[in-house]
């Protein structure tokens, strides 16, 4: 309803701002101070306290993670994550393919940035301040920084001292196939 009265300036002679004049004159309906259009400011139109909303009752929907809403790089991020998503279709045949360290630690650091953007979404959607407390969603995100840390550092010590992702994934398709 208030919607509807916010646009009673503009619009000279409305069906609902008729049927709202109507029904005025029942207490649960808003009063409308009646004038021509031409002179009408917000002081004449008065919503009865019973429709006024309090500031504890009206809350903001956020469709993107607060912390990055003030920086304004939600495009640059989309686009990146995107890239990097389209990346590993070319990256994960060429690793095993062609086996070596340099496409593995591509394909080691495309993975756990890929994981780790997917699961920030997933900690920033589902455990939000509002259910959980300031509290536990920090807790949340630096527990995925040390999962995506200790992932990243795993992969690259299997890299550099052992075989090898890309060696890895061969040998283990050797073993299916026997």
């Amino acid at each position: 309803m208030a919607l509807a009265l916010r646009n009673v300036c503009r619009i000279k002679a409305s069906p609902i701002i008729s049927n709202i004049a109507r029904l005025s004159t029942s207490s649960a309906v808003p009063q409308l101070i009646s004038s021509p259009a031409s002179n009408c400011t917000k002081q004449n139109v008065l919503l009865s306290s019973h429709f006024q909303m309090s500031p504890s009752i009206t809350r903001t929907i956020s469709v993107s993670a607060p912390r990055f809403s003030a920086l304004g790089k939600h495009s640059t991020l989309w686009t990146a994550e995107r890239a990097v998503s389209a990346g590993l279709l070319a990256v994960v045949p060429a690793a095993i393919a062609f086996p070596s360290q340099p496409l593995d630690i591509i394909l080691a650091v495309s993975m756990v940035m890929h994981s780790h953007w997917g699961l920030e979404a997933v900690v920033t959607d589902y455990v939000r301040p509002v259910l959980f407390g300031n509290f536990v969603p920090k807790l949340a995100h630096i527990l995925l920084f040390v999962f995506s840390s200790a992932t990243m550092a795993g992969l690259l010590y299997f890299i550099f001292n052992d075989i090898g992702i890309g060696k890895a994934v061969r040998k283990l398709w050797s073993v299916k196939s026997q």
